[in-house]
């Protein structure tokens, strides 16, 4: 057990050891990084601990691993699946209903969008203005509009350049998108409207009114969450790995 528990400790440090040598290299992704063997001469340990390593973080997408010749661990950037990921496995543990990640997304979003009432730059408000009419084209499908609403909201988070409330939402999104909930045709009119009114006190740089209108809308959503699927939100988390998420949604609950 202690040799195990040394061999754990000494993969972690090699891993952190890569992790660095990427950022002060700044390898952006897609570099292939030193073969396994050579990695075994430079640092001074064993093969297997090296593979322990490449494992731990491939599995945190800080690398993929190719195979056959010419391959070996390729630098990758960590996405939004992998913090859900992490987060859902977490709240399994803790009996966490689905309603928490509501609750949490009523709680955080609203400060984001008052952030980007201060902070947005004109690229910002343009990329929003973009997105807005992409909803507008998308209004009669349901799948589509929840696509660019998704969108909408990813990028005020970004526009709040609050990077660690912007990663923490998206990774919340992905974690409701997996519930598959279909909105209905006056429903998906109402998210419409009310992005519209996100993107104006933003743009006016109304932080209160951002705020005020972000909650109206994650309030109605709820209502709508209750109305036509309220057994979603007393369902338990479970786990959602990567993979999982970064495939497509579960056949959508349908609305009458």
């Amino acid at each position: 057990m202690a040799k195990r528990e040394t061999n754990e400790r000494a993969a972690i440090r090699v891993a952190r050891n890569i992790a660095q040598n990427i950022h002060d290299q700044k390898l952006r992704p897609g570099s292939l990084l030193d073969p396994e063997h050579v990695m075994v001469e430079k640092l001074g340990v064993a093969r297997a601990t090296v593979r322990e390593a490449l494992r731990f973080l491939e599995l945190q997408g800080a690398l993929r691993i190719k195979a056959g010749p010419g391959g070996g661990p390729i630098v990758n950037v960590p996405h939004t699946e992998h913090l859900a990921s992490a987060i859902s496995l977490q709240l399994q543990f803790a009996n966490a209903p689905f309603q928490s990640v509501i609750d949490a997304r009523m709680s955080i979003y609203p400060v984001l969008a008052a952030e980007a009432a201060q902070k947005a730059t004109h690229q910002h408000i343009q990329a929003l203005h973009e997105c807005i009419e992409r909803m507008r084209s998308a209004v009669n499908d349901s799948d589509l509009l929840t696509s660019e609403a998704r969108q909408f909201h990813n990028l005020v988070a970004d526009a709040a350049q609050n990077m660690v409330l912007g990663f923490l939402i998206k990774a919340l999104h992905r974690m409701s998108e997996s519930a598959g909930i279909h909105y209905d045709g006056k429903q998906r009119k109402a998210s419409l409207e009310k992005a519209v009114h996100v993107l104006s006190a933003i743009e006016a740089g109304d932080s209160e009114g951002a705020r005020k209108v972000t909650e109206d809308m994650l309030a109605a959503a709820l209502r709508y969450w209750k109305k036509t699927a309220p057994e979603l939100l007393d369902e338990p988390i479970t786990w959602l790995t990567a993979e999982l998420l970064t495939k497509a949604a579960s056949p959508p609950l349908k609305a009458v």
